[in-house]
């Protein structure tokens, strides 16, 4: 097996991890036929069509859907941002309120994502569960053609990352957004301090002064 037919195996599946986690489970295995359908050559010509690959058959550093988010080329309804992260709601969420945290560099394994990823991570998730209040919610590390990424998935009963997908429309999404962005996480007041009072003491654990009970020093004439 030459390194073109190698190349072409490997970028296939790619697409084909795509296809799964930005369509319904109806559409994906539609897509997912018709691609497996192709001969080489036509899913040449359809990657090439597709800006997946260049005129020598090579991949493109645009060949990520999530670098291309990152880069402006596809739109999205963003939620929050760092200088290593984007956060963007779900396309095709599982749940209300599934939203995705995306390193803007193409990070390939989970063990490389800087702390900044973490700190968006918790940023969006307090903001999330403020706003539409879920049992608990799911952080699910994933990747898309290489690119690593984490699932914020909010639990309303038994979901997981594998249930149905229902598509959101851009109205939705819009609507959504401003609803997280109105969230603020909650900040934990600081304890208040207890005055310590100085009490006096009673009458009768005041001593009087008198000569008996106090020694002075005798003057020197």
């Amino acid at each position: 097996m030459t390194n073109t037919e190698l190349d072409l195996i490997n970028i296939k599946s790619k697409l084909l991890e795509q296809i799964k986690t930005q369509y319904d489970e109806k559409q994906a295995n539609e897509f997912i036929s018709k691609i497996n359908d192709l001969t080489d050559e036509q899913l040449i010509e359809f990657l090439k069509q597709q800006g997946m690959i260049q005129g020598d058959d090579k991949p493109t550093q645009q060949q990520c859907i999530f670098c291309s988010m990152i880069f402006g080329e596809i739109p999205t309804t963003k939620i929050g941002e760092n200088e290593k992260a984007i956060s963007i709601l779900e396309l095709n969420p599982v749940t209300l309120g599934h939203a995705l945290i995306i390193p803007k560099e193409h990070i390939e394994t989970e063990d490389k994502l800087p702390s900044e990823v973490k700190e968006l991570t918790n940023e969006i998730s307090e903001k999330i569960k403020k706003t539409f209040n879920p049992q608990r919610i799911d952080l699910i590390p994933g990747h898309v053609m290489g690119h690593q990424l984490i699932n914020i998935l909010p639990i309303y009963n038994n979901e997981t990352i594998e249930s149905p997908r229902q598509k959101q429309t851009p109205e939705g999404l819009t609507e959504l957004k401003k609803q997280i962005d109105t969230a603020q996480p909650e900040k934990k007041e600081a304890p208040e301090k207890k005055e310590e009072k100085i009490e006096e003491p009673t009458q009768e654990e005041k001593e009087e002064i008198n000569e008996t009970n106090t020694w002075l020093p005798k003057r020197i004439p």
